[in-house]
């Protein structure tokens, strides 16, 4: 599990180094689009397009990282009233409900891509399943931090090591 876990790990370090190039591209984009609009007094038809569908990605590559390191915003009310192996095991079935929800949308999300494939996007003129894919793409990459995490709390319970 340990091997598995580290694998997921190293994963998601290039995961980050993607987010970090995605938001740079996109903060470029916005940046020249400003500067284009209200000092050359021109616009760029695409930028907003574009801008957009990095957020899009962004938000669903951030969101499977955020699931690994564990912040998410959740209330803990009831949690602190429980023991710390109570903790790890509603932890456990917190993020099985989660992958469940989110075995849901990759299923769900596929179908959109699959109907929507051959529509273009107005600015652009690409593909809209390039937008949408983010969808099942970073639904997929949640589910993975969810089995890592669920891997974890389960190894910390076996060496005693509660969580």
């Amino acid at each position: 599990m340990n091997t598995i876990i580290k694998t997921i790990d190293r994963f998601n370090k290039v995961l980050g180094v993607v987010l970090a190039l995605l938001i740079m591209v996109m903060s470029a984009v916005i940046f020249y689009q400003v500067f284009s609009r209200f000092i050359l007094k021109d616009s760029l038809r695409w930028s907003e397009e574009l801008a957009r569908y990095i957020m899009v990605w962004s938000v669903f590559i951030g969101s499977a990282l955020a699931i690994r390191k564990r912040e998410l915003i959740s209330v803990d009310a009831i949690k602190e009233l429980m023991s710390d192996r109570a903790k790890a095991i509603l932890n456990v079935v917190v993020y099985l409900i989660c992958i469940a929800f989110l075995a849901v949308l990759v299923n769900y999300g596929f179908v959109l891509v699959g109907n929507i494939i051959g529509q273009t996007s107005p600015a652009m003129n690409i593909s809209m399943a390039w937008a949408y894919s983010a969808i099942p793409v970073g639904s997929i990459l949640m589910i993975i931090n969810c089995v890592a995490v669920i891997m974890e709390v389960i190894l910390k319970l076996k060496g005693g090591n509660e969580q």
